[in-house]
């Protein structure tokens, strides 16, 4: 996203969140330098509330079949135990015994996000919006699968759909900063993630990142610096990136004390797929 030196960021670590109110929301959490995927069991699970993404009496009001009830909310135990292969499959089945069942679609579309099965997860995500328009969590999973993919605009298509009401969560504006991100417009991926973090858990250690990258694009070398700092403190101690990114953050430091200094001519919102510290080229390991 931005050039500083020749590393790449790989959003190859994945969470799953699923909170009350908007539930089945799948987000990538952790960035490994380069190559490989150092998630660890703690850092991969799913952070999940200890209430349930949707409760009995809305499915009540829905008519949603209680056998299918009952299958969702298997499902939603098991990708509370990180099973994401049994929840998808559970999901599925509970979005089979009653198509208006968008919510256990999105669910499944979660599910496979969290084994990232990308494309599969995208067609669960595309059904779930298609049973039901208004299902926020669907609009998002499927953004999420889409940011994935390197999708960016279909990605803010599929945020675009989210009512306005419904925007305010911080899960809808991460996924919104990381699509612009991919699209190169450095002051939405600073409005967006600013929107974020007015409401993310302070320990969403991505977040930090992708605001440093644009709080840098933007000059505001303290600020990066800080949000750097930051994520710096929150990811694992042996993490590979971390030799890389203290340095830059001397650097950003040094740039903070000396506002006048120039930065260098590598220095650019550039086009994702380029090796530099702060790209959000997903990069899908088969």
């Amino acid at each position: 996203m931005f050039r500083k030196r020749e590393f790449q960021i790989d959003w190859s670590r994945l969470r799953v969140a699923i909170v009350v109110g908007i539930g089945c929301l799948c987000i990538p959490v952790a960035v490994a330098l380069n190559h490989g995927d150092n998630t660890t069991p703690e850092s991969s699970g799913p952070i999940l509330t200890a209430q349930l993404p949707v409760s009995s009496g809305a499915m009540t009001e829905q008519g949603i079949l209680p056998k299918a009830f009952h299958l969702y909310l298997q499902a939603v135990e098991e990708l509370h135990r990180g099973q994401a292969v049994s929840a998808e499959k559970d999901a599925n089945r509970a979005a089979a015994l009653d198509v208006n069942f968008a919510d256990a679609k999105a669910l499944a579309a979660t599910a496979a996000l969290a084994q990232r099965q990308f494309l599969r997860a995208r067609e669960e995500a595309d059904d779930a919006v298609h049973r039901n328009r208004d299902d926020e969590k669907a609009w998002v999973a499927l953004a999420t699968a889409d940011n994935y993919l390197g999708k960016y605009a279909e990605a803010i298509d599929a945020l675009s759909n989210v009512r306005e009401q419904d925007r305010v969560t911080w899960q809808v504006a991460y996924e919104w900063a990381r699509a612009e991100a991919g699209r190169n417009d450095a002051a939405q991926t600073l409005e967006w993630s600013n929107r974020a973090a007015l409401k993310a858990p302070s320990d969403f250690a991505p977040l930090h990142l992708l605001r440093a990258s644009a709080l840098l694009a933007a000059s505001q070398y303290s600020q990066a610096a800080n949000e750097l700092d930051t994520y710096l403190r929150l990811i694992n101690k042996s993490a590979p990136e971390r030799e890389g990114l203290t340095q830059e953050l001397r650097r950003l430091r040094e740039l903070a004390q000396s506002a006048s200094k120039p930065l260098p001519a590598t220095t650019e919102f550039n086009a994702p797929g380029e090796l530099n510290i702060f790209d959000v080229k997903i990069q899908i390991e088969e």
